[in-house]
């Protein structure tokens, strides 16, 4: 090629002087080298630029590798720094021979629909880092290289809102929220969402600023936060939970707006109540007090006797016109004319 490339050059600028030509007939031969060398060492499987890869803890990724050359002698899987898996592809009739270096891997890397893409299974948090797969062929000087970086992450539970230092000042309650997580916090993402009857609001990071009156104590706050494979979202804030003096304020108002009117009736109803019994119990007293003055000059009266005087019966005897009846005798048997009444 090279020959070729000076024969062309010396004769061209001996023949007219003019190496235009040349110029251009050595760029194109070289653009299209450069695009023969391509095909062969770019693509996917050649590329320096590391493939970012997510997975979840217990869960499963794969590493895809589409292979750019026909003659492959190896593959050769590595993490970090440790070889994973050794992969001599089949030849006619001979099976791909797959060694896996760690035991405990053996049941956590499989190879999808018969293809050289790698998938781990029954991810750890520690799997996270930097794999490389390295294709070798005795068709290429170099091997073949790609990179790909894993980040395992857990799923996210429920975060945590922290209320800070509460300042009432004229009705106005000043605070600030702060949510968190408990565990798992690398690569999580804080926003906020303020929620009432008229607006919708959000906010970006893990603390929010909020001061709110009583006219917006419908107003509720929810903290969201998310991660590369999940989300989750806190319980809700209430203002009106929030700063006791305006949440006071607004209980009071709530009393003497809604409550008093109802209240108020409640007192009237228990007065005419209370009227109604003592004026009852008044007349009976006085029906009582009217009784016990009867049965009182019924008693100072003296008792009225039910007995029939007996009154004695004196006998007169006349004997002109009543002769006197005779007396007994002395002597049984014997009457007497003589009645000492006679004489």
């Amino acid at each position: 090629m090279l020959s070729y490339l000076s024969w062309l050059f010396f004769g061209t600028l001996h023949s007219n002087g003019n190496i235009f030509p040349f110029l251009l007939c050595f760029s194109l031969l070289f653009i299209s080298q450069l695009f023969l060398y391509g095909s062969v060492s770019a693509g996917p499987a050649a590329s320096g630029i590391p493939k970012k890869l997510v997975g979840a803890i217990g869960g499963s990724v794969i590493f895809p590798l589409n292979l750019s050359v026909s003659l492959v002698d190896s593959i050769i899987w590595v993490f970090n720094s440790t070889t994973l898996i050794t992969i001599q592809p089949k030849t006619g009739d001979k099976k791909a021979l797959i060694i896996v270096t760690q035991k405990r891997n053996k049941e956590r890397v499989n190879f999808p629909h018969e293809g050289y893409s790698l998938k781990l299974s029954r991810l750890k948090k520690n799997d996270s880092g930097i794999y490389r797969v390295e294709i070798h062929s005795s068709t290429l000087q170099d091997p073949l290289t790609q990179e790909y970086e894993l980040r395992v992450y857990e799923y996210l539970s429920k975060p945590k809102v922290i209320i800070g230092l509460q300042d009432n000042k004229n009705g106005t309650c000043v605070t600030n929220l702060t949510c968190s997580m408990e565990h798992g916090e690398e690569d999580v993402t804080y926003s906020w969402k303020s929620l009432d009857q008229a607006t919708n609001e959000s906010h970006s990071g893990s603390i929010l600023p909020i001061s709110w009156r009583w006219e917006k104590s419908d107003m509720t706050f929810i903290c969201m936060a998310s991660n590369p494979i999940s989300s989750n979202s806190s319980n809700p804030i209430f203002a009106q939970n929030l700063c006791e003096g305006a949440a006071g304020g607004l209980a009071l108002y709530v009393i003497l707006y809604v409550l008093l009117p109802f209240i108020l009736l409640c007192s009237l109803t228990l007065m005419l109540i209370i009227f109604i019994i003592r004026r009852t119990r008044k007349k009976e007293l006085i029906e009582v007090k009217k009784e016990t003055d009867t049965h009182q000059e019924t008693l100072s009266l003296p008792p009225v006797s039910e007995e029939v005087p007996e009154y004695d019966i004196i006998s007169y005897c006349n004997p002109e016109f009543n002769p006197c009846p005779p007396c007994p005798s002395p002597t049984p048997g014997v009457y007497s004319n003589s009645c000492p009444l006679c004489q």
